[in-house]
């Protein structure tokens, strides 16, 4: 909750947010413009010379990534999850603190982004998809369960399949990369996030006051990030995929026998420029925001639990199931999966779905539909009332509710023993005020 404050000061945050005293930027990191060739055969680290500015208030980080096609590829077969899956295990973590960003793949973060970017209306369906040309989903999921298109907007992807194609990829991300071409994409790294109506909560799920001393709701950034208080050391980390990549979860490409390519990495932050007086610095609260996926392995299934590990309120759930028994591998047909449940306690539901429920309601929140192998649920964009608005009332708390889990079903389609899933966690994970 916002910090007390001696009799006779301002509350922290009284004046934040009125023009004249709050200063917002956008700018260039310290971490900017850094050139990396990437392996054919081998994940490659990104390596920059130094860390993030350690100075005033950032909201979140953009990653400004454009690859410059250096050679012409040989044999290459583009990903279905091209371009986000050139990121590989991408992780920002904050020195002494949690870590808001620890994902899977840029697959993920991608995911996350477009069904919660940090600009505009992130929780209506008018969202722009990040910037490519979306199919129309009119009647989807109105009558029969779609199976989707893939996260790439590519011609042999999504267009020639009978199914919805909800691209999420720019469409300028070449099938087979040429000598001097390039193209670019960008992802986000939330420090934060704003609620359109914030109830603020004690760990137990007490209801707090807010900074008029009444216990209402409020609008709030949920919680920006002091970088200067604790010096603090911060990093973006992840790999750049190989060129040549065994699967389509491990790359852009699978195929390559030649190519050359570099990667040029900006690094830009969002945010407000420091103060010596408390009243016009954003409050911070007892709850810092995180997007976090993980690895299950699933196997040959039919029927499986897939336990969710994250402590804290959950914002969102989704889960991603890949296969990769037979190279470059298959996303999950989600026509195929007949039961899809959120649940909680004694299995009590929060969702009891089949694809055809999960997929309407989606459409309602964002007015598109998940790619294909994702199964997803959102308590935090509001679909009655005022369209579009965040409200985190209906959130689940697992540190007040225990054994909170995934449970699919599925028939028609044959995993193979390597097969798994990636459960992504959007939530507020409890910490103390600083």
């Amino acid at each position: 909750m916002p910090q007390a404050t001696q009799q006779g000061q301002v509350p922290v945050g009284t004046y934040f947010g009125l023009p004249g005293f709050t200063q917002p930027f956008e700018q260039y990191e310290n971490l900017n413009n850094i050139v990396t060739p990437l392996s054919i055969t081998a994940q490659t680290p990104w390596n920059p010379p130094g860390s993030l500015q350690k100075t005033d208030i950032v909201k979140w980080w953009e990653m400004e990534t454009i690859v410059s096609i250096t050679t012409t590829f040989v044999g290459a077969t583009l990903s279905p999850f091209a371009p986000w899956s050139l990121f590989q295990i991408p992780k920002l973590k904050l020195q002494g603190q949690y870590t808001p960003v620890e994902c899977e793949s840029g697959i993920d973060l991608a995911f996350f982004q477009e069904y919660r970017p940090m600009r505009g209306a992130g929780q209506m369906g008018i969202q722009d998809l990040m910037g490519s040309n979306s199919a129309g989903v009119t009647g989807v999921a109105l009558s029969n369960p779609s199976n989707n298109g893939y996260m790439s907007d590519v011609t042999t992807f999504g267009a020639t399949s009978p199914y919805q194609a909800p691209a999420i990829a720019p469409l300028s991300v070449p099938a087979l990369p040429a000598s001097g071409t390039s193209f670019s994409f960008s992802l986000e790294i939330p420090g934060g996030l704003f609620f359109d109506a914030y109830w603020d909560q004690a760990i137990d799920g007490t209801l707090l006051p807010n900074a008029q001393g009444r216990v209402a709701p409020m609008s709030a950034f949920v919680s920006p990030q002091y970088m200067g208080g604790g010096e603090r050391v911060v990093v973006p980390t992840f790999n750049y995929a190989a060129l040549n990549a065994a699967t389509w979860d491990q790359g852009p490409w699978s195929g390559t026998t030649a190519g050359a390519i570099s990667v040029t990495q900006n690094m830009r932050r969002v945010g407000y420029y420091g103060s010596a007086n408390p009243a016009e610095l954003p409050p911070v609260f007892n709850w810092q925001y995180r997007r976090a996926s993980k690895r299950f392995p699933l196997g040959a299934w039919s029927k499986v639990d897939i336990p969710v590990t994250e402590y804290g309120q959950l914002l969102s759930v989704f889960v991603r199931i890949f296969d990769p028994g037979t190279p470059p591998g298959v996303p999950a047909t989600v026509a195929d999966i007949t039961k899809c449940q959120l649940l909680y306690g004694s299995n009590l539901p929060r969702f009891d779905d089949d694809i055809l429920t999960m997929q309407k309601r989606w459409v309602d929140q964002h007015g598109f539909l998940p790619p294909q192998g994702f199964v997803a649920w959102d308590m935090l964009a509001n679909t009655s009332g005022a369209n579009g608005l965040s409200n985190d009332f209906k959130v689940l708390n697992t540190l007040t509710n225990a054994n909170t889990h995934v449970h699919l079903e599925q028939t028609g389609q044959t995993f193979s023993a390597s097969s798994y899933a990636v459960i992504g966690t959007e939530l507020l994970v409890p910490v103390a005020t600083q």
